[in-house]
């Protein structure tokens, strides 16, 4: 776990949240900058974006919107280096011929670290049109140590537990997560905060567009929310554009994980035998929406 001379310090960690604006970089780039202005101007040192904060998701990235979110992504680091913060928040990443849907962790202008998100979102078509990242994220940052989910990543407990046995102490999530099912997106970020002793910082967006798969409008409510290890909602969002801001005691981790000891309880060997009795029935539910998947 990262040093713990800095606990006494007052941390402040903000949902950074607004209107995505679909393939439109300029009018996000006026947001983002607004919101960090008012997460700075709220002492927040650590700051979450929506996921895909840059474009929202489209059918296609051509080369000339491909360098605008590049040029977005290095003015985010270039305030992160401004105003010494850690910032998170997806974008779209192209490789070659894939496109991944990836979370840039900056700290102090330095790039510390790249997630490409894990599950993609099949009911929206998500897996359409990007490929799955598989390498989750442990990024060791001046404001204590972070892993990253994106989104639908939230629905799977298993990302979530591995960055428990690696000692993260505060769980970031960009996300674009619909009104039709903003229970499950405040319930689950309270579940992994408590299963998993640490504080977790959700930010979803504001506003609504067409769903990819039917077209079909879709609101967003744009509650991003703050949990401590608790479980205890630190801060949320009201549905505005803006900064939601809530204090990050760091000690609080260490407290709940000797109240609770979770890590000395764990029973490891019988996890072994019941994931390995259930691998192949995980990998013929996996198969049936991917026949080509082996493993």
């Amino acid at each position: 776990m990262t040093d713990h001379d800095d606990d006494h310090q007052p941390l402040y960690a903000a949902c950074v949240q607004f209107d995505v604006r679909p393939g439109d970089v300029a009018e996000n780039l006026v947001a983002m900058r607004a919101g960090i202005a008012e997460a700075v101007d709220g002492e927040a040192r650590l700051c979450v974006l929506p996921e895909l904060w840059s474009t929202s998701f489209l059918e296609s990235y051509p080369d000339d919107l491909v360098a605008e979110i590049q040029s977005a992504e290095t003015e985010l680091r270039e305030l992160s280096r401004e105003h010494q913060l850690v910032t998170v928040g997806s974008s779209i990443e192209v490789d070659g011929d894939q496109v991944f849907n990836t979370a840039h962790v900056y700290d102090n202008g330095e790039t510390v670290g790249t997630y490409r998100k894990m599950h993609l979102f099949s009911p929206n078509a998500e897996d359409r049109h990007h490929h799955a990242g598989d390498e989750p994220l442990v990024a060791d940052t001046s404001v204590g140590r972070l892993g990253v989910l994106i989104c639908y990543d939230l629905r799977f407990p298993e990302l979530s537990r591995y960055y428990f046995h690696n000692e993260v102490e505060m769980l970031v999530v960009p996300g674009q997560w619909p009104e039709a099912r903003s229970q499950h997106w405040r319930t689950l970020l309270r579940a992994r905060a408590i299963e998993n002793e640490m504080f977790v910082i959700g930010c979803n967006r504001t506003g609504q567009e067409p769903s990819l798969k039917n077209g079909e409008p879709m609101p967003f409510p744009g509650d991003g929310r703050i949990v401590d290890p608790t479980g205890q909602i630190l801060a949320s969002g009201t549905g505005d554009a803006g900064a939601v801001v809530a204090e990050i005691e760091r000690k609080k981790v260490r407290t709940m994980r000797r109240i609770l000891p979770l890590q000395r309880d764990l029973r490891p060997s019988v996890y072994r035998r019941l994931f390995d009795a259930t691998w192949e029935r995980m990998n013929e539910h996996a198969r049936e929406n991917d026949p080509e998947r082996t493993s």
